[in-house]
């Protein structure tokens, strides 16, 4: 990133762009046939010949593109809104809607609305069960899942040499993004595990499917309530459908298991379109639903959010990780140190001698990321100096640069990588400060700035009073209920694939091309 970032600003998250520039490439019409030659200058021809029209671009041209993110973020805005959750709900009146909430959203609310951030999640769920959703599930629950595979798979490759070491989190998709188009060669290092958001949307469908509620998983619409906009790309990747964890003799075509994706400040926008005063709903709990007749699933999907009070600001894999491994090596210390800006911090495990055996990081921000992407990349092969001629010396008082790979720390297992600064609290998607058309609405006065407000939602999203979940063993007991009612395998249910995507920047893609990549089966951006 670049120099003149001040290490004090927290905004370098992925904001949607106002429109798609990318042009349409056209040709002239062929000159009708004459023997007459004319010479003319290029800014002479007739504009008919010399102008491109705005490219007219799906949500899938885009994504197979790839030629930038807030490009794709802009149509993403457009094909996933609160308006579309509307439509849908008026198109289909037959299907069963559900809503995944995070607890990040939550938190916000809690701070716009002024209001604890419990009776802030009460209010979203009256929200939603009014306008038409059949349930409002929060999205904390899946967090205990996530938690505990996360902590067998760095358990496991902690106690190998693999090259897969460290592991990088998977649960932002602003960076697979980034990471698939832009730094591909590191894409073994991703966790294979799901975001808690997808691992939601396989739950859900496929337990109403096994449960005899719903006949296919489109029958089901869930909707994910998040603080980024980047969750949006997450729910449109091909890798997490319905083909993924279904029969594969079934003829259905796919369904996402994650079919729409709003954000905190859409949600807001959804109960204006309805004309809903949000302060005005009553802030009591709203019973849910019967979704299973299974007694452990239902208590599950019943129970709000898990404690984040030692989980950090993004779901808390890497705490949960620590907290894990403290158990199993109660003689072992753990030292805290902080990096160069409050978005990076070294966890170091160390033995009861004092040596270091495991280094965890916490990377927030897409100029650490940089910083850590550098030192992953595999160092390139150096260049043999010209005969008969010595290398140049490096110039004094400057700094040398350390080449890709050479900072590498080989302790270093698990990294847990989040493209927004402060972190999930802080998504592009969130209530922002200056949002002038929100405060008068609420009738609250606006924060003086955007790290103020941060540091308030901050406090209401660490404020949750409900225990903690998602231990070990109520974890296995969900996941065998589950996968005895949906006849599904646990790894399609937690476990997801990445790949490849090819970068073209500054390129043209034919019509052809674009309509071949769109339409491969598979995923992928």
């Amino acid at each position: 990133m670049s120099a003149i970032l001040s290490a004090e600003a927290l905004n370098d998250f992925i904001a949607p762009s106002v429109a798609c520039i990318k042009p349409v490439e056209s040709l002239p019409p062929p000159p009708p046939p004459s023997n007459d030659l004319t010479v003319a200058r290029e800014d002479t021809l007739p504009a008919a010949q010399t102008a491109q029209t705005a490219a007219q671009i799906s949500l899938t041209d885009c994504l197979a593109c790839s030629g930038c993110v807030t490009s794709s973020e802009a149509v993403l805005v457009q094909l996933q809104s609160h308006t579309e959750v509307l439509n849908s709900l008026e198109q289909y009146p037959n299907r069963r809607f559900l809503a995944v909430v995070s607890p990040q959203t939550r938190a916000a609310l809690a701070v716009a609305l002024g209001m604890r951030e419990k009776e802030a999640g009460n209010i979203v769920s009256r929200l939603l069960t009014t306008v038409g959703f059949e349930a409002v599930v929060d999205e904390g629950v899946f967090w205990g899942v996530e938690h505990w595979f996360a902590s067998r798979e760095v358990m496991e490759e902690a106690s190998t040499d693999g090259p897969k070491k460290p592991i990088l989190a998977s649960s932002c998709p602003g960076f697979i993004c980034y990471l698939e188009s832009t730094h591909p060669e590191l894409i073994p290092h991703l966790s294979a595990l799901k975001s808690p958001q997808a691992i939601a949307g396989t739950f859900l469908k496929a337990l109403l499917i096994g449960e005899g509620k719903a006949k296919s998983p489109e029958d089901v619409y869930v909707v994910g309530v998040m603080p980024c906009f980047d969750k949006k790309l997450e729910g449109a990747r091909g890798e997490l459908t319905s083909s993924a964890w279904r029969d594969e003799s079934s003829e259905e075509t796919p369904v996402r298991d994650i079919d729409c994706v709003i954000t905190t400040r859409e949600l807001l926008s959804l109960a204006e379109i309805k004309g809903i005063n949000v302060r005005s709903l009553s802030r009591e709990p709203v019973p849910t639903p019967q979704l299973s007749t299974d007694p452990t699933i239902q208590a599950f999907l019943s129970v709000a959010t898990t404690n984040p009070q030692n989980t950090g600001t993004s779901g808390g894999n890497l705490s949960a990780i620590l907290r894990s491994l403290l158990q199993q090596h109660p003689e072992a210390t753990l030292q805290i140190q902080q990096g160069r800006n409050i978005d990076t911090v070294d966890y170091l495990l160390s033995s009861a001698s004092g040596d270091v055996i495991a280094k965890f990081t916490r990377c927030y921000g897409f100029r650490n990321i940089q910083n850590l992407v550098r030192r992953l990349k595999p160092t390139r092969p150096k260049a043999l100096p010209q005969f008969g001629k010595k290398p140049a010396a490096p110039a004094a008082g400057r700094r040398a640069v350390k080449r890709a790979g050479e900072a590498r720390d080989e302790r270093q297992v698990y990294v847990e990588v989040m493209a927004c600064p402060g972190g999930c609290t802080n998504g592009g998607g969130q209530i922002k400060y200056d949002d002038e058309v929100l405060w008068k609405e609420l009738g609250l006065e606006k924060w003086g700035s955007q790290r103020e407000l941060l540091a308030k939602v901050d406090e209401a999203y660490f404020s949750s009073d409900e225990g903690e979940k998602g231990e070990e063993g109520e974890v296995r007991k969900v996941l065998d209920a589950w996968i005895r009612i949906t006849g599904v395998a646990e790894e399609k249910l937690v476990k997801t694939t990445y790949r490849k995507v090819a970068n073209d920047i500054g390129g043209r893609l034919g019509e052809k091309e674009v309509l071949e990549i769109a339409s491969r089966t598979g995923g992928g951006w």
